[in-house]
């Protein structure tokens, strides 16, 4: 199983910068923010005390640094899935089965994204949920919308219904409650959810009434 320290590579900054949020990324969910100390990612990272305080500041630096970098690789690899596919079932479908995929190799990244409480230790930072990579999901939803794919109704609640269930599935998958293997419920947890949300010409919306 592939952890947190190799999610984030050698592309933007130095290899330096990038041993320090991959420590960071590590502790940040084994201990949480506030219980890791600058030393402890100076022993895990091997990077200088002095390094870090030059390269981020301080420790909510390195925390804005973080996910700053781990929003914009998360939409970055959303984005080339969504250019794949001309409709939204399709995009749906390869979005679900890319985040079961990184569930599985990095877990210790999800966690961070479902459970790390990112106002309390970065309060000028917009929640995790109006992020980028959540806008994303929820704009493939308000497009398919558009193109009467789905259902014409609020595209946030329709974001709901669709992706909603399966970060719970993913959230029981981190706890370590799921009797059976992640991957078991991803193809009836996808026909399921977007039976939910799916156009159809007849009572589509709910507009339509008997009587």
């Amino acid at each position: 199983m592939t952890v947190a320290n190799s999610f984030f590579e050698h592309k933007h900054g130095s290899k330096l910068q990038t041993k320090v949020l991959n420590s960071a990324l590590k502790l940040f969910v084994e201990q949480g923010f506030h219980k890791t100390s600058v030393p402890d990612l100076v022993a895990d990272s091997g990077v200088s005390i002095g390094s870090i305080y030059k390269h981020f500041g301080d420790k909510e630096g390195l925390a804005k640094e973080l996910m700053v970098r781990l929003f914009e690789e998360l939409s970055r690899q959303q984005q080339i899935i969504i250019d794949q596919y001309s409709h939204a079932k399709d995009q749906y479908r390869a979005l679900v089965a890319w985040m079961f995929q990184f569930a599985l190799e990095f877990p210790d990244v999800m966690a961070f994204l479902l459970y790390a409480r990112h106002q309390n230790f970065l309060p000028d930072t917009r929640s995790a949920c109006s992020a980028k990579p959540f806008m994303m999901l929820r704009d493939v939803i308000a497009q398919g919308i558009e193109r009467k794919e789905i259902k014409q109704q609020d595209p946030l609640i329709m974001a709901a219904v669709a992706f909603g269930p399966v970060l719970r599935v993913l959230q029981l998958y981190i706890d370590g409650v799921l009797p059976k293997p992640l991957t078991a419920y991803q193809d009836e947890l996808i026909a399921t959810s977007w039976q939910a949300i799916a156009y159809s010409n007849n009572n589509n919306d709910g507009d339509n009434k008997k009587g």
